[in-house]
């Protein structure tokens, strides 16, 4: 019998450098409109989910999954507003990859999949309409507005470009404890590719 742990919504990402994350979260506080997630900027790989096994196994399949993943690098430079997939009525706005690599994409694609198929016997999703849109990487810079705030957001960032490049070595679990609501533990795990240099400063094992 396998240990569900219902109380869970767990999500993969990319996580931001930290320079990057703290450039974009200072440009956020003081731009109306925009949102900054308070566990850190991340490009999703795979939305929420609930996970039909226990945590330790979700980071053996991804362990498993990543395991013959090379480091990569990626540019996020072309900010658009989009009908905000959780709440038709209103706007996201999005930084994308820049449109000149489309080679970024198809890697980041590829990554995804390799989790999606680790994670496919163990997982149910939370939201299943957001896996049906086609994947877009992006970096989420407002969600949840109207369509002249977007615009008025994507037209600032245009005139002054907000963008982001940076190496990709590994890929992060996000746990949230839903049952802890209004201010749910939030706790995030790094899978580090096998072949990413250890941090500056640390000995490798």
């Amino acid at each position: 019998m396998r240990n569900v742990v219902s109380e869970v919504a767990t999500s993969l990402h990319v996580m931001l450098p930290a320079p990057v994350e703290r450039r974009f979260e200072k440009w956020a506080e003081k731009m109306p409109g925009a949102s900054w997630p308070t566990w850190g900027g991340h490009v999703t790989l795979v939305p929420s989910f609930v996970a039909e096994c226990s945590l330790e196994e979700v980071l053996a399949r991804v362990r498993y999954a990543v395991r013959d993943c090379e480091p990569f690098r990626v540019r996020f430079a072309g900010s658009v507003a989009e009908q905000d997939w959780t709440r038709p009525r209103y706007h996201a706005v999005l930084l994308k990859l820049d449109d000149d690599n489309l080679g970024e994409h198809e890697t980041l694609a590829l990554l995804r999949r390799k989790l999606l198929d680790a994670l496919a016997p163990v997982r149910t999703p939370l939201r299943p309409e957001l896996e049906e849109q086609e994947f877009v990487p992006h970096v989420t810079l407002a969600l949840g507005v109207g369509e002249r705030e977007a615009n008025r957001l994507v037209n600032a960032i245009r005139a002054d470009p907000l963008e982001a490049e940076f190496d990709v070595g590994s890929v992060w679990i996000v746990n949230v404890w839903t049952s802890d609501r209004p201010d749910p533990r939030i706790d995030r795990v790094e899978v580090r590719f096998p072949s990413t240099p250890p941090p500056v400063g640390l000995l490798s094992d």
